[in-house]
């Protein structure tokens, strides 16, 4: 017979506070101190239920009947109320089979292969701003360059178009805006009936993040228009490469994929779906590879041995040439780095999911209506599950398979598992191998101690970096 989650000692308002105030200590107390998960009863509203135990964690993901995603309200419904990361149940199935051939075969190549050239245009972007400066460094918001680096590789992939380096760099600030306003605080364990205020610093955010989604959507509708029309008049077009181009010569592209389905009888679309969906990966599409590569690179500053590692792989298997899908594979060290680097920094720190039903998880029973965090954050760094977990070690992945480790989730398990993961795996590694090879990227020794607890783990401010060329 199940019984109920064990609650902390200490009373509700205490825990609530705690948890406002210093989210992930509070969520390392838990993890240290209950095996399995935590109730911790919160006042005037339904419990924070904290799953600590990874073989629990994975029941509870691949059940999303009953632990359900957490509606998009209040803030988060201005960008996207329905988008691929929010939906369930039916809207879900239907979009998620929409796009999936976006994130496959091919697109997981070309999605490689346009890293590769953006990355080299980072790189050279660099190496000319150092030969027209004064010194032999460059000081950059390590964060913003990433962020403007995946964000046109996402745009350009997934929508079709390169949004360019200016508006790559407004995106970022507004998801800095965006970041203050998500951050985990007092208010999110306040009672449901307390009213919220929203910056208007965010509206004009969220506004402007809309305002490019449906720029790009109406830019894309008329040029799949205008090759319809071509199309007709027997003319050909650049989609279309002889008489006989069918819908394989199609763009692979998720939009283009979501505006032809428009015309499918058995596709109903709510209202502002595709905005939603545009938005929703304009966001997810690049914000967790831009966070991993800016923690991972901060890792490497302060682990000059890996470093050199990295870059002796990426001399020998990129030299140089552009990187490439063909390289992935072979930078295997580099891979590690990575791994270990989301272990311990996992971008998306936690799983948030709410009960639908009382149910059954283990030997326990989770109360209709429970809010459900499952944290990547603490799980990785417990050592019951990973020796010496504190400690960056890549090594700790030789011949052992990421997918082997059940307390090793950095993108969710189950139904709802990111559907972007092998986009972000090898484009990682191609962006790291080639900035390690090229750079010397330097952070404070304190870059990593101030980080926020959003819907992902974001700095609490710019990561200033020294940027030096490494000298052959």
């Amino acid at each position: 017979m199940s019984r109920a989650l064990p609650n902390p000692p200490e009373a509700g308002l205490i825990n609530a506070i705690r948890f406002g105030n210093d989210t992930f200590r509070f969520i390392e107390a838990m993890q240290d101190r209950f095996t399995d998960g935590v109730a911790v009863p919160i006042p005037g509203r339904a419990p924070l239920v904290i799953i600590t135990n990874p073989e629990l964690v994975h029941d509870a993901l691949a059940r999303p009947g009953e632990f359900g995603r957490v509606p998009a309200t209040g803030p988060a419904s201005y960008i996207a109320e329905s988008g691929l990361v929010q939906s369930e149940g039916e809207l879900w199935e239907q979009q998620r089979s929409i796009m999936a051939p976006a994130f496959i075969g091919q697109q997981v190549k070309a999605y490689a292969n346009t890293v590769g050239r953006r990355v080299d245009t980072l790189v050279d972007e660099w190496a000319s701003s150092i030969a027209d400066g004064d010194g032999d460094t460059l000081s950059r918001n390590l964060h913003g360059e990433m962020t403007a680096l995946t964000v046109r590789v996402a745009s350009e992939i997934l929508l079709g178009e390169d949004i360019g380096r200016e508006r790559a760099e407004q995106f970022h600030s507004w998801m800095a805006v965006a970041g203050d306003e998500f951050e985990f605080g007092l208010d999110a364990v306040a009672p449901e009936w307390v009213p919220t205020r929203t910056d208007p610093e965010f509206r004009e955010a969220a506004d402007g993040i809309l305002g490019l989604s449906e720029e790009l959507i109406e830019r894309r509708r008329a040029e799949l228009a205008d090759s319809a029309m071509a199309a007709d008049g027997g003319k050909p077009t650049r989609n279309e490469a002889d008489e006989d181009s069918d819908e394989s010569d199609r763009p692979k592209d998720m939009l283009t994929m979501l505006l032809l389905a428009e015309d499918d009888p058995d596709v109903e679309y709510p209202p502002n779906q595709i905005r939603d969906e545009v938005a929703t990966f304009l966001i997810a599409g690049h914000e967790t590879t831009a966070l991993s590569l800016t923690y991972t690179q901060s890792l490497l500053a302060t682990h000059p041995e890996v470093r050199r590692r990295v870059r002796d792989e990426a001399e020998s298997v990129i030299g140089d040439e552009t990187p490439r899908y063909e390289h992935v594979s072979e930078l295997e060290y580099t891979g590690r780095v990575f791994q270990e680097a989301l272990r311990l920094y996992p971008a998306a720190w936690a799983v948030f999911r709410q009960t639908t039903t009382d149910a059954e998880l283990g030997e326990y029973t989770v109360p209709e209506g429970s809010a459900v965090i499952m944290p990547q954050w603490s799980i990785h760094r417990d050592e019951r599950y990973f020796e010496n977990s504190l400690t960056f070690d890549p090594d700790r992945w030789i011949d052992r398979s990421p997918q082997s480790v059940e307390a090793y989730f950095p993108f969710s398990s189950g139904p709802h598992a990111c559907i972007g993961r092998q986009f972000s795996i090898t484009g990682a590694r191609l962006a790291l191998a080639r900035i390690v090879q090229r750079f010397d990227v330097d952070v404070g020794a304190d870059a990593l101690d101030d980080l926020r607890a959003t819907p992902t783990l974001r700095p609490g401010g710019p990561i200033e970096a020294t940027i030096r060329p490494q000298r052959t």
